[in-house]
C-alpha cells in the first residue's frame, strides 16, 4: 500500500500562516468569509474549523530568544488514534469505506472522515495526539484535513503545499514509515503512538 505523507522543513517555515489561509479558502472551513480564526477580546478563539495551522513556540531568554514555527495538520497515521476511538468505524478493517465514519484509503494511506456517517461524538478529537479532528458546530460533525484529495485526483498538490511561500511544506508520495517523526521538534507527540506520515528537515 502506498502512503502519502508530509515533509516539513523547519528552517524554511516563517510562520506566515499562508498555508492556513490557503487551506481555509480551498476547503471553505468555518467561519466562512474570515480567512483566519482571530482571538476575541477575552483571548478566546471564536468557533472555527482549521484543517491546517501553524504552531508558534517561543524559547530562550534575552539576548538570544528563539521562536519555532511548525505547520501542522492531520498526519494520516499508520495507526490512527481517531479511527481506534471512533464508535462508527470498522474495528476489524481500517480500509472499510462502507458505512464507517473513519477509514484509511488503501491506495494512498489518506485517512478520511465520512460526513454522512459521523455522529459528532468527538471521541476522535480527544484521541488524536496532534489535534487534527475538529468539531463543526453548524453541521455537528467532525472534520479534518483530507490531504486535498480532490486536488490530488486532478493532478495538483494540496493547497497548503502550493501556497507555501518559503517552500517549507512538501508532499511525499511514497512515505517511508520508518522515517515517521524524523527530526521532530520539541513538543511533538511521540511518533510511536500512531506512526504519523510526517518527517522534518533541518539545516
Amino acid at each position: 500500500m502506498a502512503q502519502f505523507g508530509w515533509l516539513i522543513d523547519l528552517d524554511k517555515c516563517t510562520g506566515c500562516d499562508t498555508c492556513t489561509i490557503a487551506c481555509k479558502s480551498e476547503n471553505n472551513t468555518r467561519p466562512l468569509g474570515s480567512p483566519m480564526p482571530f482571538k476575541n477580546g477575552r483571548g478566546v478563539l471564536p468557533d472555527h474549523v482549521s484543517y491546517r495551522w501553524v504552531v508558534k513556540t517561543e524559547s530562550g531568554v534575552y539576548p538570544t530568544p528563539t521562536i519555532t514555527f511548525v505547520t501542522s495538520a492531520c498526519n494520516h497515521c499508520e495507526h490512527p488514534a481517531c479511527w481506534a476511538a471512533c464508535p462508527v468505524a470498522d474495528p476489524n478493517d481500517i480500509h472499510n469505506e462502507q458505512n464507517t465514519a473513519i477509514f484509511k484509503r488503501e491506495e494512498d494511506g489518506i485517512v478520511l472522515i465520512n460526513q454522512d456517517v459521523c455522529i459528532g461524538c468527538k471521541r476522535c478529537i480527544h484521541a488524536c495526539p496532534y489535534g487534527a479532528p475538529q468539531f463543526n458546530s453548524v453541521t455537528e460533525k467532525v472534520e479534518k484535513c483530507t490531504f486535498c484529495i480532490h486536488r490530488l485526483q486532478a493532478g495538483f498538490d494540496p493547497a497548503c503545499v502550493t501556497s507555501c511561500v518559503g517552500n517549507a511544506l512538501h508532499v511525499v508520495e511514497n512515505f517511508d514509515l520508518n522515517e515517521s517523526g524524523e527530526n521532530a521538534p520539541e513538543g511533538f507527540a511521540d511518533p510511536s503512538l500512531t506512526v504519523p506520515a510526517v518527517k522534518f528537515a533541518t539545516g
